[in-house]
C-alpha cells in the first residue's frame, strides 16, 4: 500500500495523546474568553443544537480538535462525514448539541481550528495528486515552517491529507542546516558531532547547496542529504550523481516549490520533495455552524422574518 494513501484513514486520530488535545482546547478557549463573558446573558442556558456546515470545497480535517474544543464546554458532537472525506459545498459535516451558551462559546474556536487543519489537508492532498500524476512513488512533505502553537493541528493536517509530516519538531532528526555547517566550521565537522549527537537512534539529513557539500555530507555519515534550493535542471543530475556514489542515501529536495512547479521537481533520484507552502500558504476552508429548533429542517444560511 501506498504509505501516504491516509485520506480517511481512522487511525490517524490514534496518533493525538487525549491529554494533549484537551490541553491544547482549553488553551484556545482561555485566548477567546480568558474573563466575563457577557454574550452568554444573551444566549441562555437551554438545550440547543447546531449544524456544522461545509461552504467551500476541499478535504475534512481536524475533527479531533474539533470534538476536544466542545468536550471542554460541555457539548456533544455527531459527525455525518469521516475524517479526510473529500467536500462538495454546501456539505452537512456534523451536529452539536449542548446548552446555547456553551455551544456559542466553542463555536468560533471550533470553526478557526477546522478551517485551518482542513486548509493543511487540501492543500497537501493537491500536491501528492500533482506528484502522483507524474508517476513519482516519492514522499510529499511539510517543513517546521507552521504557527506557534499550532504546529500538531498544522502536522495533522498534512497526514490526513497524504502527505508526511516531516520531523515534528528539533528531536525527530538531526538536521543540519547552512548555519550549523557555518557554526561548526564546515560540513564534516559539523556532519561529525551531529553523527555523534544521533547515536544509533537518529538519522542525520545535510543541508547542502552544491554537489561538493552533498558529497562530502555523505562521506561523513549524512543519512540524507537536503538539496536546497537547486533548479530542476541542476537538482537531478546532482541527484544522480551522488546516488550513484552514495545508493543508500536518501535525497531531498526543498525550497522554491509550488504546485505549479512540483511536477518539475520529481524524479527518479529524489526520495522527498518538501514544500514550506503547505502549511504556510494553505487558505482556510469555509465552515460555519447554525443554530436550528429542535424539529426543525436545518438550512446553512440563518433564516429570520
Amino acid at each position: 500500500r501506498d504509505p501516504e494513501a491516509r485520506l480517511a484513514s481512522p487511525c490517524l486520530a490514534h496518533l493525538l495523546p487525549p491529554a494533549t488535545l484537551a490541553a491544547l482546547a482549553d488553551s484556545w478557549l482561555q485566548e477567546d474568553c480568558p474573563g466575563l463573558n457577557y454574550v452568554a446573558l444573551v444566549s441562555g442556558t437551554a438545550p440547543s443544537q447546531a449544524v456544522l456546515w461545509a461552504k467551500s470545497p476541499g478535504v475534512l480535517a481536524g475533527r479531533p480538535f474539533f470534538d476536544a474544543i466542545f468536550a471542554q464546554v460541555n457539548c456533544q458532537v455527531s459527525w455525518f462525514l469521516p475524517e479526510g472525506s473529500k467536500l462538495v459545498p454546501v456539505a452537512k459535516v456534523a451536529e452539536v448539541r449542548g446548552p446555547a451558551h456553551c455551544l456559542l462559546l466553542g463555536e468560533r474556536v471550533a470553526l478557526n481550528t477546522l478551517a485551518r487543519c482542513s486548509g493543511v489537508a487540501s492543500m497537501a492532498a493537491a500536491a501528492v495528486e500533482t506528484a502522483r500524476g507524474t508517476g513519482w512513488a516519492g514522499h510529499v512533505a511539510g517543513t517546521r515552517k507552521t504557527t506557534p502553537g499550532f504546529r500538531l493541528v498544522e502536522k495533522y493536517g498534512l497526514l490526513v491529507g497524504g502527505a508526511a509530516a516531516h520531523r515534528y519538531d528539533l528531536g525527530g532528526l538531526v538536521m543540519v542546516k547552512d548555519n550549523h555547517v557555518m557554526a561548526a566550521g564546515g560540513v564534516e565537522k559539523a556532519v561529525r558531532a551531529a553523527r555523534r549527537a544521533a547515536d544509533f537512534a537518529l538519522k542525520v539529513e545535510v543541508e547542502c547547496s552544491s554537489l561538493q557539500e552533498a558529497v562530502e555530507a555523505a562521506e561523513a555519515g549524512a543519512d540524507l542529504v537536503l538539496l536546497d534550493n537547486f533548479r530542476p535542471e541542476e537538482l537531478h543530475p546532482t541527484a544522480a550523481t551522488l546516488k550513484a556514489q552514495f545508493p543508500s542515501v536518501s535525497v531531498e529536495a526543498s525550497g522554491g516549490v509550488r504546485l505549479d512547479n512540483l511536477p518539475q521537481f520529481c524524479g527518479p533520484h529524489i526520495d522527498v520533495i518538501s514544500l514550506g507552502m503547505l502549511t504556510q500558504a494553505a487558505p482556510a476552508l469555509d465552515f460555519s455552524l447554525k443554530l436550528f429548533a429542535e424539529g426543525a429542517t436545518p438550512v446553512p444560511h440563518a433564516r429570520r422574518s
